[in-house]
């Protein structure tokens, strides 16, 4: 993930956290070279995350509108190991670490950390579009899972479209939610994760 997380937990040094200097040759890279459309996946983190690009404490970007974001992260979790939220994690439990997350992160927009799953990209020449995957059962090999998130790019914006998530997801937080909401939880939907 490239996004640095605040506060930091204990250095991941198989993450970004542990590539600090080439994370800032990668994003010095895009940047004087003017190269947009930048997206980066990660995989096997864990947890499910999505983020804009931007330098960390980067002030010309702007959390809410995305601009100054120079890309986009999709980060997905693994399908069957435990969440680094804790295993077996609820996801109302989930959702509390994830609130804090957001919340403390600007180019953060989702996170997620009860399912295990996957993500699929469908890619055309106006449109990138990620959606999210949460397996209902790991416990045996099937197929039985459910969309917990859905964000589009449109082509040359260099930003997840707002709204993000279209304002809404059904697992995990989002900042949009998170930011018009006073108490109630930035979910949807009420999902539960399998055994």
């Amino acid at each position: 993930m490239s996004t640095p997380i605040i506060p930091p937990p204990p250095v991941d040094l198989d993450a970004w956290d542990g590539y600090r200097k080439n994370r800032a040759r990668i994003f010095d890279h895009l940047s004087n070279n003017s190269i947009s459309n930048t997206v980066i996946l990660s995989g096997d983190s864990h947890d499910n995350w999505v983020s804009d690009l931007a330098r960390p404490n980067d002030t010309s970007y702007d959390e809410v509108t995305g601009n100054g974001a120079f890309g986009v992260e999709f980060g997905g979790t693994a399908v069957t190991s435990p969440s680094s939220f804790g295993t077996n994690i609820s996801p109302a439990d989930a959702d509390v670490i994830s609130r804090g997350f957001v919340a403390q992160n600007p180019e953060l927009q989702w996170s997620e950390g009860s399912f295990r799953g996957f993500f699929t990209l469908t890619v055309d020449p106006g449109t990138l579009n990620a959606t999210f995957y949460g397996m209902k059962d790991i416990t045996n090999p099937n197929l039985d899972h459910l969309e917990i998130a859905n964000f589009i790019v449109k082509a040359g914006e260099n930003k997840l479209s707002r709204p993000v998530a279209g304002g809404a997801v059904p697992a995990g937080i989002i900042k949009a939610a998170l930011n018009s909401s006073t108490s109630a939880p930035a979910t949807s939907a009420s999902v539960t994760a399998g055994a």
